[in-house]
């Protein structure tokens, strides 16, 4: 287990959502995005936002329009209290068509909780997602809604950007990591030192790693040196389990990785099985957006670009080897795995989200 390290914290509660990715460890109100739908989207983005801890969105990068705001706020009286940390939850590709069978009671639990998470730009882009479920779907941004896809195969029925009512995620707040929290050996510590301060004053918290974690060369699944290995010299799952014990009245959300069309690789095979593994041994809650992201719409599995199949300006010889990675349906990059245009990956994962924060309000489907 890692010592923490000094990153920078929010005053959550106590400041308007109104920063943009490149604010680095800020709060982050995604209503508003740049949108552009080049349709290169390399793997490794930025150096300049890879340094800063934020991925830049390429071409994914969401919203041409104004979504509803996501201004965190609660009675401070309204506390997280001790209650009993839900067990056994798993929110998969499977559970999306759960989120139209939710009650308004569950929904209305669901809103009312506090939840914070981290991430890099695709957490951005599910963020963007919540917010786009806040407005009323005639209402919603053209970012929100895009059904179509440039390769007309991948495009996805309408019925997938839409939604019927609104989904107030008013107390759900998301950050970027701060600068130097880039790598994945210090996340748990970040995220502790985020969390922390406020952390009696939310029910939900959790972080997640981003596909470029697990990109090729990783050691974050080695069972030696990787998250699910008890180490000095680097934050790991007993860390953040740690920190889940030492603060009951939070219920702690695990995930697996966001992936890329080029990241299905062996590393995020090898992180997201340990995880979904972990998860279920030790009946923690997991959001299992792997799942999510390489299952298309039909549930027809998909794999890397190492496929022989051209794509756009991809084109990589086939290596033999099918590794789960983001469905083509939910980006239109050809490298990365951002989920701005099209929509329907952002809002897919936007609505097991609202399954998942259910489930642990106590709803059972």
């Amino acid at each position: 287990m890692a010592t923490s390290k000094a990153c920078a914290t929010p005053l959550f509660f106590l400041i308007p959502l109104a920063c943009s990715p490149a604010s680095d460890g800020d709060v982050h109100d995604s209503s508003t995005a740049g949108d552009d739908d080049d349709a290169s989207g390399a793997v490794g983005d930025t150096a300049a936002d890879d340094a800063a801890g934020n991925d830049a969105a390429g071409d994914d990068t969401a919203g041409d329009d104004t979504a509803g705001a996501d201004t965190a706020g609660a009675d401070d009286d309204d506390t997280a209290d001790d209650g009993p940390v839900p067990v056994g939850i798993v929110v998969d590709h499977e559970s999306i068509a759960l989120f139209d069978e939710l009650p308004e009671g569950a929904v209305a639990d669901a809103a009312a909780m506090r939840m914070f998470f981290m991430d890099r730009s695709v957490g951005g882009n599910i963020d963007e997602g919540l917010s786009c479920l806040a407005v009323a779907h005639a209402e919603a941004p053209n970012h929100c809604v895009r059904a179509d896809h440039a390769v007309p195969e991948f495009s996805v029925d309408p019925a997938e950007v839409a939604w019927a009512g609104t989904y107030d995620r008013a107390n759900w707040s998301f950050m970027f990591w701060p600068e130097g929290c880039d790598e994945w050996r210090g996340s748990v510590d970040c995220f502790v030192a985020a969390t922390t301060p406020m952390v009696d004053e939310l029910e939900v918290a959790s972080f997640q790693f981003s596909y470029l974690a697990v990109g090729e060369g990783s050691d974050i699944a080695d069972p030696a040196l990787g998250f699910f290995a008890d180490n000095a010299d680097r934050g790991d799952v007993f860390d953040y389990g740690a920190f889940a014990a030492a603060n009951p009245g939070t219920t702690v959300i695990y995930w697996t990785t966001s992936l890329a069309r080029g990241i299905g690789t062996v590393e995020s095979r090898d992180f997201n099985s340990a995880m979904r593994s972990w998860a279920i041994e030790h009946e923690v809650p997991l959001f299992d957006v792997a799942d999510i992201l390489s299952h298309a719409p039909d549930g027809t599995p998909c794999f890397d670009n190492r496929d022989g199949v051209a794509y756009l300006d991809e084109n990589h010889p086939d290596d033999g080897v099918d590794i789960p990675a983001i469905c083509p349906h939910y980006t239109s990059e050809t490298e990365g795995g951002h989920l701005g245009s099209p929509s329907a990956g952002k809002i897919r994962v936007a609505k097991a989200f609202w399954v998942l924060m259910a489930r642990i309000s106590g709803w059972q489907p």
